[in-house]
Parts: structure tokens; C-alpha cells; sequence
């Protein structure tokens, strides 16, 4: 293909210094017949990887339309004539896609690879991540061999390689979002995608270096010299691009995670600007400026959304936005405050807490998951399929039952939820600022058998999870037959966190559903009273209990860490149907339950075994 660059260029709208370059561009085609083709590559080829990056969003999206058709269309069987139940030991072609679907979920969702101590990826993670890697570096450094045969020669590869990282922006930009289009077209939620957008940005940053370093290996004259500051821009941006990029280790993140969000806005800030001002100068600003656009919009919707949410902030006399704090103990947290008027949720999700009087900086956010239901939960006793009774308030008793409050359990660590801590022997009453809801947890209204697992403060994603299965349970509009609720805490005096709601629970069961609820006291009498008598649990000597002190009807309670290789591995032998599988809480907890069902099972799900599915709940990995 004769790829030759135009002699007649539009300059309407271009800087001097654009001009300038695409004045020396066309001087230079005469002495430089490698000129027009190094021109096309660096058009084509960050164009082309775009494309593929189109077409593998666009096949995920048409897996994910598929996926919710097929739910919507199939007829649960709470409402079929008849049930249908699989009978093992026989082998089903008609299962054959159910068995193909678990064994891929198995293979690419369930294993995992452990990179260091605390870095785990699953298969999907590690696939999607080399791809991205092998597509950049490739369309960078292919056919970068000049017409005199020189071999990798930098005057093709570095400019091909800043256009490729530019195009590159809006994409990170769009994936570390919390309202982003490909969330909503994938079906992934925003903290899963967190993990590319970390991953994609630093590779990103690889490039950008690349770059540099063939543009220094030409030489830094005439119109690239340093001195002009469109060349230092750029340089600003790689350096700013850098320190984000190390800084972002979850290491790092972690330890001062209030000051990283602010280190985060404002190099993010100037690697945008200063790319853009740098990319500009060739005529190439197009590429960044969508990446502003894209931030602006997310920041938009979500101004809006926290204006319609919180407008009993501003309401003098309004007992909206007024939270309850609670301190059930040293370790916990439960902050209470009355639903906005127009705000709704599913069970599972989260949103982001600002809490003026104790925030550290301006409008510091924390994510925190809802523990209580959108919908009313009737503990009445009577169970209804009538529209009328659904949504219909019961005698409701526990405080993670009522739908118009919006509980949330915190966890006292360091930083925010320390100061919250402290805040509570001031004052047990605060503004709040709410900014949700967000995430994508899992629809559990079509499985036979739903474990719930959680360790500490996760209990806040699957009590959610428990309250709306059994509500709906309650209605008849759900295929459940049975639910596990595991819960590990290190002390029983945690146990009061939620004690009230599973009791009330417990008190009124739905005749449609098998309940097991297990609680689990990891850490042992003997080191609790231990650490009591030394001093080193001076604080929490007073609220000091036993595992075998406390009696809760209808509820096991256990000293020491469940088994849940073992858990998994019995239950899914024992079901019939479909079986989810949802964890709250460490990494060696979710490590440890994705291990136990990575077994392909391809022949035990054609023979009428249980086809399994499992929800990991985390805010990204790296």
C-alpha cells in the first residue's frame, strides 16, 4: 500500500508550533522517502488496536445481552406447572451447554494465580492483561524496519508509540469511573474494572517512556529541543504518569489511601493537560481531550445524583442526611440514617459516605456496603403471593430490617473510621453526604441453593443478600430452596452486630426455604482471656464474652475457622440445581473458596449435578 501524507494541509486551528512541525513534515518528504509510511503507521496503527479493543468490549456486551435475555425470557420455577428437577447419575445432552458454561467458569473465573503476597488474579484477569501487553508493544515496534533495512529504526517505532499511548487515555479514563458506558454494557461493575484501569494505566506509562526514549535516542534538536515547552509538557506528563503509577501500588494505596485520593486528582490533572499541551503541538490534542469529557460527565452525574440524594442536607429541620452513630464495640461501628426519598437499591451494593464533621480533607468519601433491603421485610409470618402484600411493611424488629433507613456496619480501623469512633463520644448524631448506590451484585432469585459466606465487616454484603432471599421467599418469587449463612469473627461479642436481625429471622422462618445459619468464633477462649489479663486487650475487657456464653435459638455458634473446602465440596455435592456461592471477606477466604470450585466438574454436571456459580465481593486487587 502507498501510503503518502497529503500536500495539502488544513492549518484553520493549529498552533504556531503545530504549524511549524507540518511545514517541516512536508520539507522533510523529499529528502525522506520513510517519511509517508511512518506517517501512516502512527494513523493506522493506534487506530487499529482500538478496533480490537471495540470488537472484544462489543463481544462481552453481546454475552452479557444474551445472558439477561435468557433470564428474562426463561420461566423461574416458582411459577412453572410443574418442576423440573434434574435426576443424577443419568447423562443429559440437554445439559451439555450447562456443563461447557461451569467448566469455562471454573477454568477462567476460579483459578488464579498468586503473584507476591497479597497480588491474586484469576485466569480471565491474567488473559485480558497479556492480550493488551502483546497488542500495544506489537502495533509499537511491527514493521519499524526502514526502507535502507535498518531494523527497529526509532524514527518509526517512538511516534507510533505516543499515539498509541494517547488514544489510550480516554479508554483508562473511562475504566476508572464510577458511571462508565462499559460497565453498563459488560454487566462488570466499576471496582472490578478498577483492576485494568490500574493495570492498563501502567502499561500505559511503559509506553510513554518508549516513547522518550527513541525521540532521545534521535536527538533533541531544532524543534524538539527541551526549551520549548510543549517538550517540557510532555516530559511533566511521563514524570506525573510515573510517580501515579508507583504510587498506586496497593501497598502504597493503602497506607495513606486519604491522601492518595487527593495525589491521585491532581497528577491525574496534570498528566491530561500536560499530555494534551504536548500532543497538541503535533496536531494530535484530539486523542486526549475525550478523556476531560469523559471525566466530566462522570462528575457530572454524579453532582447530580448526590444533589437529588441529599437535598435534606441543605433543609433546615430535615431529619434527612442525619445519621445515628452507634459503637456496639471496639470494633464496630453502625452508622443509621433515613433513606432519601428517591433512592433505591439492590441488595449488595454500596455507596460512598462523606461525613463533613469527621472527614480528614474536603469531602473525603469512603464506599461502604448497605446492609439493609430496599424492600420492606415482612417477619409477620404469613407468606403471600398477592401483589397487594408485596412491599407491604410487617412487624418489623432489628435495625437492618427496616426499609426506610439505610444501616451500615463499619469496621474501626485506622484513619476515618477511627475519627468516626471518636466522633461517637461527641456526638452520636452527624450530617452525611451519600453518593450511590454503585457496584453489581449478583441476582440470586434463580438458584435452588445460595451459600453466603463473610468474615468481619462483610457481613454487610451478604446479611443484604440473606434479608432480600428471605423476603422474597416470604412472596414466593424466588427458586430457593435452601440458604447457608456462614459468618467468621474474631471475638463473640461481635455477635451482637447483627443479633437481632437473625433472630427476627429465625423467629418467623418462610415455610419455602431451608435456613442454616452458622456463625464462627476464630479467635479461641483462652487467647481472649489471655490477651485480657496482660493488658493488651485492656479496652476490650469490659465487653469480654465467650463463644459458649452466648445462646441464640435457630443459630450455631462455633469456636475456630469454618471449613469451607469442605463446606463447598458437601454442599455442592448435595444440590440440585443450581448453586451460588457468594464471599464477602479476606483474601485467603475468597482464595480459599474459589480453590475448592475450580474443579472442572464437566461430567458430574451432564450426569445432574449442580452447576455452581461464585460472587467474590472486593474493591480490585493490585
Amino acid at each position: 500500500m502507498n501510503h503518502r501524507l497529503p500536500t495539502v494541509v488544513d492549518v484553520h486551528g493549529l498552533s504556531s508550533m503545530a504549524i511549524l512541525n507540518v511545514t517541516q513534515v512536508l520539507a522533510s518528504q523529499k529528502s525522506d522517502p520513510d517519511h509517508s509510511i511512518r506517517v501512516a503507521h502512527a494513523m493506522i496503527y493506534p487506530e487499529d488496536i482500538w478496533f480490537c479493543i471495540a470488537t472484544f468490549i462489543a463481544f462481552i456486551s453481546l454475552c452479557h445481552a444474551i445472558s439477561l435475555l435468557v433470564r428474562t425470557l426463561a420461566i423461574p420455577r416458582f411459577k412453572r406447572s410443574y418442576k423440573n428437577t434434574p435426576t443424577r447419575g443419568v447423562i443429559a445432552l440437554s445439559r451439555l451447554p450447562l456443563a461447557i458454561a461451569n467448566a469455562f467458569r471454573s477454568i477462567t473465573f476460579r483459578s488464579t494465580v498468586q503473584l507476591g503476597a497479597s497480588y491474586t488474579l484469576n485466569i480471565a484477569e491474567v488473559f485480558v492483561t497479556v492480550i493488551y501487553i502483546t497488542f500495544i508493544f506489537v502495533w509499537a515496534l511491527v514493521n519499524s524496519t526502514n526502507t535502507k533495512g535498518q531494523k527497529y529504526d526509532p524514527k518509526y517505532w517512538a511516534n507510533v508509540a505516543a499515539n498509541i499511548a494517547t488514544t489510550q487515555l480516554p479508554l483508562i479514563t473511562a475504566l476508572g469511573t464510577k458511571n462508565n458506558i462499559i460497565s453498563y454494557l459488560t454487566g462488570i461493575g466499576y471496582e472490578r474494572l478498577q483492576y485494568f484501569h490500574r493495570t492498563f494505566a501502567r502499561v500505559v506509562c511503559v509506553l510513554i517512556w518508549v516513547h522518550a526514549a527513541g525521540r532521545i535516542k534521535i536527538g533533541l534538536v531544532g524543534s524538539l529541543s527541551i526549551r520549548f515547552p510543549w517538550i517540557r509538557c510532555g516530559l511533566l506528563a511521563a514524570t506525573a504518569f510515573t510517580i501515579l503509577s508507583i504510587m498506586s501500588i496497593r501497598p502504597l494505596r493503602r497506607r495513606h489511601y486519604e491522601i492518595f485520593l487527593i495525589f491521585h486528582f491532581v497528577m491525574v490533572f496534570i498528566v491530561l493537560l500536560g499530555g494534551y499541551l504536548h500532543a497538541r503541538a503535533n496536531a494530535e490534542g484530539n486523542h486526549i481531550w475525550p478523556a476531560f469529557l469523559i471525566w466530566g460527565l462522570d462528575r457530572a452525574f454524579r453532582g447530580i445524583r448526590i444533589l437529588i440524594y441529599n437535598i435534606g442536607y441543605v433543609k433546615k429541620g430535615s431529619p434527612e442526611q442525619y445519621g445515628h452513630l452507634e459503637a456496639l464495640s471496639p470494633h464496630f461501628v453502625r452508622l443509621t440514617l433515613q433513606r432519601p426519598t428517591y433512592m433505591h437499591w439492590r441488595p449488595g451494593q454500596n455507596v460512598y459516605l462523606t461525613i463533613p464533621s469527621v472527614s480528614g480533607v474536603f469531602l473525603e468519601a469512603h464506599p461502604f456496603t448497605i446492609s439493609t433491603i430496599d424492600t420492606p421485610l415482612d417477619v409477620t409470618g404469613g407468606e403471600s403471593n398477592d401483589e397487594d402484600q408485596i412491599g407491604k411493611e410487617g412487624s418489623v424488629s432489628g435495625p437492618d430490617t427496616d426499609s426506610k433507613t439505610l444501616t451500615f456496619l463499619i469496621r474501626v480501623r485506622s484513619g476515618f473510621t477511627k475519627r468516626l469512633l471518636h466522633a461517637f463520644s461527641q456526638t452520636p448524631e452527624m450530617k452525611v453526604i451519600l453518593d450511590g448506590p454503585y457496584g453489581s451484585p449478583p441476582s440470586l432469585r434463580d438458584f435452588e441453593t445460595v451459600v453466603l459466606i463473610a468474615g468481619g465487616s462483610g457481613v454487610s454484603f451478604t446479611l443484604s443478600l440473606f434479608l432480600d432471599l428471605i423476603h422474597r421467599a416470604k412472596q414466593g418469587t424466588t427458586d430457593c430452596q435452601k440458604v447457608i449463612f456462614i459468618w467468621a469473627i474474631r471475638d463473640a461479642s461481635d455477635i451482637t452486630l447483627i443479633s437481632d436481625t437473625l433472630l427476627t429471622v429465625v423467629a418467623n422462618p418462610p415455610s419455602r426455604i431451608a435456613i442454616d445459619i452458622r456463625i464462627h468464633v476464630t479467635a479461641s477462649n483462652t487467647e481472649r482471656l489471655k490477651n485480657s489479663e496482660d493488658g493488651s486487650d485492656e479496652e476490650n475487657k469490659a465487653d469480654y464474652m465467650t463463644s459458649d456464653a452466648i445462646n441464640l435459638p435457630g443459630i450455631n455458634i462455633a469456636n475456630g475457622r469454618p471449613d469451607l473446602t469442605r463446606l463447598v465440596r458437601e454442599e455442592t455435592a448435595k444440590a440440585i440445581g443450581a448453586i451460588s456461592f457468594n464471599v464477602c471477606g479476606t483474601p485467603t477466604m475468597s482464595n480459599t473458596v474459589r480453590s475448592a470450585l475450580c474443579r472442572l466438574r464437566f461430567w458430574d454436571v451432564l450426569r445432574g449435578g449442580a452447576s455452581t456459580a461464585l460472587h467474590v465481593e472486593s474493591f480490585g486487587n493490585t
